[in-house]
C-alpha cells in the first residue's frame, strides 16, 4: 500500500492559454502584467481594488488558472484574500507580490496557501509571464493541494473510524456539519 501512490503520480494539465487575475493599486504593475500577458496570448483580468476581485470570483464567469495580487491592498490585504479563498474553496493558485521582502510576510503567504512570492520591482522581468515561468507555481500549487486533500481525507478516515457518531466532541464542544472542501465542477 505505501509503494503504490508514487507510481500513480498524475501531471495536471494546463491550457496553453491562462486566464490571469491581477489586483494592485499600482495601474503601472497592472498594465505590465496586462502587456506581459498579453504577449504570452495569457487572457487577464486587471483590477484595482480586491473588493472588484472578490466579486468577480463569486460570479464564477472565468475559470482563473491563477491570481496574482500586492500584499498591500485597502480594505482587504493578500493575507486576507488568502483566507477569503480557502472559506470560499476557490483553489485556484495564488502568487503574491510585494516590495516587503521579508522572511515573515513569506512565510505568512506561504503558510495561507501562496504558492509563490515575486518581490518588486520586477516590471523588468517580463519572462514571468511565460508559459513555463507561470506554471511552476500552479505545479506547486497542484501539488501541494493535493497532498493536503489526501491528509484531510486520511484524517476524516481516522476519526470516523474512531469517533462515536456523537454531535459533540469529548471536550463538550459542537462539531461542525461539514468543513470539508468541496471541489469546484
Amino acid at each position: 500500500m505505501a509503494g503504490s501512490s508514487s507510481s500513480s503520480i498524475e501531471m495536471p494539465k494546463f491550457p496553453s492559454n491562462l486566464n490571469v487575475l491581477a489586483i494592485d493599486t499600482d495601474l503601472k504593475v497592472l498594465k505590465f502584467i496586462e502587456k506581459s500577458c498579453n504577449e504570452n496570448s495569457h487572457q487577464v483580468k486587471i483590477c484595482s481594488e480586491s473588493s472588484s476581485a472578490v466579486d468577480l470570483l463569486l460570479k464564477k464567469e472565468i475559470d482563473f488558472h491563477l491570481i496574482i495580487m500586492e500584499l498591500h491592498m485597502p480594505i482587504m490585504d493578500g493575507f486576507g484574500f488568502l483566507r477569503f479563498l480557502k472559506k470560499e474553496v476557490i483553489d485556484v493558485p495564488f502568487i503574491m507580490m510585494s516590495e516587503d521582502d521579508t522572511d515573515l510576510s513569506h512565510k505568512k503567504a506561504f503558510k495561507l496557501g501562496a504558492c509563490d512570492y515575486w518581490v518588486k520591482p520586477f516590471l523588468e522581468y517580463a519572462f514571468l509571464f511565460e508559459r513555463k515561468h507561470l506554471c511552476s507555481p500552479m505545479m506547486r500549487h497542484h501539488f501541494h493541494f493535493r497532498r493536503i486533500r489526501k491528509i484531510d481525507s486520511l484524517e476524516d478516515d481516522e476519526i470516523s473510524d474512531t469517533s462515536y457518531n456523537s454531535e459533540f466532541s469529548s471536550e463538550g464542544e459542537a462539531e461542525a456539519d461539514d468543513d470539508t472542501p468541496h471541489e469546484k465542477e
